[in-house]
């Protein structure tokens, strides 16, 4: 599969049916303290979906080449300077939660296709997001997303997580 030729033309919602689904953890679950040592093993562009998440990686030496955040943990705000101070450039994008808008979705493809690393800042929500990312990632990137009190999820991109994650897309509410 590769890189998908799919593009995102209209607004998706999240459907009650799916929330479950999404809060399984897709991929290998760290704590921070085994962050290190699993990176250092891995190649391939890293995109990090969260501000914990991009803060941490950050923290512990590593760039993402693109960082999705909002600047909320759990709904509430949060501003950290090393997130603030990174990224070569910066896309600003709205999104509101519970939705993945064609917008939201095109910047993602266009920072992980950027020349240098990326800021992604959404106005609204920023969790879905790790579903286009999945999508345009190359075969074997690696998006790191936050399981909210429980850890950080390292997913290393496969075509069957690019076909998983346009299954999500299909059954999302238009």
């Amino acid at each position: 599969m590769g890189n998908t030729l799919f593009e995102f033309d209209k607004v998706l919602r999240l459907p009650e049916s799916l929330r479950a689904e999404l809060q399984r953890v897709h991929g290998r679950l760290l704590r921070e303290c085994e962050l290190s040592k699993v990176l250092k093993t891995e190649n391939g562009i890293l995109i990090s979906v969260g501000d914990v998440v991009t803060y941490t990686l950050l923290k512990h030496g590593f760039s993402p080449k693109v960082a999705v955040v909002d600047y909320k943990t759990k709904r509430e705000n949060i501003e950290l300077e090393e997130i603030k101070n990174f990224g070569d450039i910066v896309y600003c994008v709205r999104n509101p939660p519970g939705t993945i808008t064609p917008e939201f979705a095109k910047r993602i493809k266009d920072a992980i296709n950027h020349d240098g690393n990326v800021r992604l800042e959404v106005d609204g929500e920023e969790d879905l997001g790790v579903i286009p990312a999945v999508i345009y990632a190359p075969v074997g990137g690696i998006v790191i997303y936050g399981m909210p009190d429980t850890g950080l999820v390292l997913l290393k991109v496969t075509d069957d997580d690019k076909k998983s994650a346009l299954e999500i897309v299909r059954n999302m509410e238009v």
